[in-house]
């Protein structure tokens, strides 16, 4: 195991050691008040950053909360820890191979007193998703962001994993002291198998094509994000992924949804 990578799990046994500060219950600062910053909100779930200053923790935390929807969900988050839990686990196993995913802190389960769940990670602070990157003029290296993203692409999907949901909003762009770094997110809809699974692939790739599409980015999917992904993957996946196939599933779909446009967060 690397160094960095020792460091890292250091890191992450730091602050699960100091969220024994945080309150047992984080809805009033969710809810209101001025340590919660809400970046998404739906009847499903809400999602921001928490100031950890506040409760004398060293770095800021992503907190996700799944919403209680009724009595019956409620029993099932109770019994398996529900969609908090299951994000806990992708997010852990990804992480621990080495995947570009925020590292994961803890998880809190539903209570009879408290009937939301909680998912927790790092913030992942100076970045952007790739989406606003390219909308907002800021594909200053689009060779080197076409590089890291097609390697992250490449290695989530040669590990068995499926995002389920890879539009260019969940890909996160990361500008630090000169250095690129990419992180994938928004893991919820995703599936971890023990082999390949092709078919989640090749939705994926679609998925993402179509948004390449929104943008009006289908070059630099063409001739710079491919090559890089096709380069990365074992000779068993190549042979079974064909990108003018996926242009023409994305494009169908791109005009069935009307050739919807990005909108900028």
């Amino acid at each position: 195991m690397r160094i960095e990578t020792l460091m890292i799990f250091k890191q992450q046994a730091l602050l699960s050691g100091c969220l024994s500060n945080l309150p047992d219950n984080l809805n009033p600062n969710i809810n209101g008040g001025n340590l919660f910053t809400v970046r998404k909100h739906d009847l499903s779930s809400t999602s921001g950053i928490l100031k950890g200053d506040a409760f004398g923790l060293p770095n800021d935390l992503f907190v996700k909360r799944f919403n209680y929807k009724g009595l019956f969900s409620f029993l099932l988050k109770f019994i398996s820890g529900g969609r908090a839990k299951r994000l806990w686990d992708i997010n852990l196993v990804l992480f621990k191979k080495g995947l570009p995913v925020p590292m994961p802190i803890a998880y809190i389960r539903p209570s009879l007193k408290n009937r939301h769940s909680f998912y927790i990670s790092t913030v992942i602070n100076n970045a952007d998703n790739l989406g606003n990157m390219y909308k907002r003029g800021l594909f200053s290296e689009p060779e080197v962001i076409a590089d890291i993203v097609g390697k992250a692409v490449s290695e989530l999907h040669m590990s068995g994993a499926v995002h389920g949901d890879l539009k260019w909003s969940n890909i996160l762009i990361q500008k630090d002291a000169g250095e690129w770094r990419p992180f994938i997110i928004d893991l919820d809809q995703s599936r971890l198998h023990e082999k390949i699974n092709f078919k989640g692939v090749i939705k994926d790739l679609v998925r993402f094509y179509r948004y390449g599409l929104e943008l009006g980015a289908e070059e630099w999917v063409d001739t710079q994000f491919f090559p890089v992904y096709m380069s990365q993957l074992s000779d068993e996946l190549k042979v079974k992924i064909d990108p003018a196939g996926i242009k023409k599933r994305a494009i169908d779909d791109w005009e069935k949804k009307g050739r919807r446009k990005f909108k900028v967060d």
